[in-house]
């Protein structure tokens, strides 16, 4: 389980191991400390994944988390529903990404990567 937080509010993500393979997000409400939505996303197309975090309202994922370098292959948007494949090359140069967050005020993502803390400045592009 992680949690993450965008310009949207506090999120909740996790994983099932079964024979579905999805991921779950759920939207908290901070006032009220309860769930307001839950999405469970589809993910079979993926072999693993290393880690996700949300932007903007969008869930993305990050292909593995020990691969030099990886990649975002799996994005979905909360707004509208839609999933893709952004194939966004993602530098992963100590070689372990143990935790990927974004920071919507300062609006980099910030890692965990084998005892290191790194940043990675975004550009957001409407698609």
């Amino acid at each position: 389980m992680d949690l993450a937080v965008d310009e949207q509010g506090l999120w909740v993500l996790w994983g099932s191991t079964g024979n579905s393979y999805r991921l779950y997000a759920s939207k908290i409400d901070v006032y009220k400390n309860t769930i307001t939505q839950t999405y469970g996303l589809s993910t079979e197309k993926m072999n693993a994944m290393g880690n996700a975090f949300v932007s903007c309202g969008v869930i993305y994922c990050i292909d593995s988390y020990n691969t030099k370098p990886t990649t975002i292959n799996f994005a979905y948007d909360t707004k509208t529903g839609k999933q893709w494949n952004p194939n966004i090359q993602f530098p992963n140069q100590y070689g372990y990404l143990s935790m990927v967050d974004y920071n919507p005020r300062e609006r980099v993502l910030y890692a965990w990567n084998n005892k290191r803390q790194v940043t990675y400045s975004i550009a957001f592009e409407e698609h």
